[in-house]
């Protein structure tokens, strides 16, 4: 039996005891994995302490989405940069998405900053490089560009040395990336769909995390159609089944 962990710093529930069915970032990743045969998943908090110690007794990691910003020094990235390390040490495959995809850059060298563009929100257009369109990763990705859901103001600016740019954006340049085919990083949410990025906004301004909601952005997130992209994580995951059974070969 394969094992993944899945780390979701953002551990968000939408639900409320008026709309129960809005559900949670925990059910994006489970709606995606959740019926491939030999794989046995946890999905744990961001903060939790025994991190290394759960991803050393697992097969591959994913580590989702945050609002924290991967450019600062704080004992939270620290956290997780020290289960990327320990990731690249042991050559267990790693996935990053959004946040996870800028810390993994950080973590191999490379540069990520305020992006000077602002926001970049909604169902954005993505093209695969000629790299990205031959990539495991992107498997049943046809005609060589897709949409997918983006909500983030930071981004890799610099891709680190060593890495191979899989897909990019008019706004953000390094979108996907692979770095010996053991560690990868996506900006894009391939696990969201337009009502789930609704859900997440509604529920920063809800918990908190937003005083209010600007209109041009709220403009594009209530008009925001688009699909999630599950064989994204779903082309990870096989790729991290195949690497066990090789290795018990």
């Amino acid at each position: 039996m394969t094992r993944l962990l899945i780390v979701d710093p953002l551990q968000l529930s939408f639900s409320t005891k008026k709309d129960s069915e809005l559900g949670s970032t925990r059910e994006w990743f489970e709606r995606a994995i959740r019926d491939i045969e030999d794989l046995d998943y946890e999905i744990v908090d961001g903060r939790d302490q025994c991190l290394c110690d759960l991803a050393l007794k697992s097969s591959g990691v994913v580590l989702g989405g945050s609002e924290n910003t991967a450019w600062e020094d704080t004992s939270f990235n620290d956290h997780l940069l020290d289960l990327i390390a320990l990731c690249k040490h042991n050559e267990i495959p790693f996935m990053g998405i959004c946040f996870g995809a800028q810390l993994l850059a950080r973590a191999l060298g490379g540069r990520v900053e305020r992006h000077p563009s602002g926001i970049e929100l909604g169902a954005i257009s993505i093209q695969l490089t000629k790299a990205g369109r031959n990539h495991p990763l992107f498997e049943g990705v046809s005609g060589g560009s897709f949409q997918s859901i983006e909500t983030h103001r930071d981004a890799v600016m610099y891709l680190p040395s060593g890495c191979e740019l899989l897909a990019s954006s008019s706004h953000t340049p390094n979108q996907a990336f692979a770095w010996r085919n053991l560690l990868y990083g996506v900006q894009f949410h391939p696990e969201m769909n337009g009502q789930d990025l609704r859900n997440l906004w509604r529920g920063w301004a809800r918990t908190g995390h937003l005083n209010r909601i600007p209109q041009p952005h709220l403009r594009k997130i209530e008009t925001c159609e688009c699909k999630e992209l599950p064989q994204i994580l779903r082309n990870f995951t096989k790729r991290v089944i195949s690497r066990v059974s090789e290795l018990q070969v």
